[in-house]
């Protein structure tokens, strides 16, 4: 199964930005509303957030998420950095049976292509930021076909 938690991950982050610049606070249960999910789903991926300083949680009445930063100092590759963890695009397998040049290389082999793709990756995000994402979106949708009024979900 495909991990979804970098793409959802910045989701919430863009919503969260969008939503305090419209001056709408941001409560996991309406984030959960716009990703069609449970709001026990957004606060798993709200907390790593939090604890890399993306977002700020409060509780309470007035309580909601918020960005710890503007969204031109997040860069996309800190969200996914703090979902993603330790978890890498592909896993080298090491349980094969040692038999010819190509089994007894093989996990050196996709191991360094592992490290390259995932640090392809973080470059690739870490060249664009939250407020870019916005503005790309801002984009995309102007030259949508759909003329129905923009919603933050």
């Amino acid at each position: 199964m495909i991990d979804t938690s970098f793409t959802t991950a910045l989701q919430i982050v863009i919503n969260v930005a969008v939503n305090e610049e419209q001056g709408i606070r941001s409560t996991s249960k309406s984030l959960a509303s716009g990703l069609a999910t449970n709001p026990s789903f957004v606060r798993r991926l709200i907390a790593p957030l939090n604890e890399n300083g993306i977002l700020i949680s409060s509780a309470g009445n007035n309580g909601g998420i918020r960005l710890a930063k503007a969204p031109s100092a997040i860069p996309l590759s800190e969200i996914y950095e703090a979902v993603v963890a330790n978890k890498k695009i592909w896993a080298v397998r090491h349980d094969i049976p040692h038999q010819c040049f190509i089994s007894n290389n093989i996990a050196e082999l996709t191991q360094h292509l592992c490290e390259k793709a995932e640090a392809a990756v973080i470059l690739t995000l870490s060249q664009e930021t939250v407020e870019e994402s916005i503005r790309e979106l801002q984009r995309l949708n102007s030259h949508s076909k759909d003329t129905s009024p923009a919603s933050v979900s």
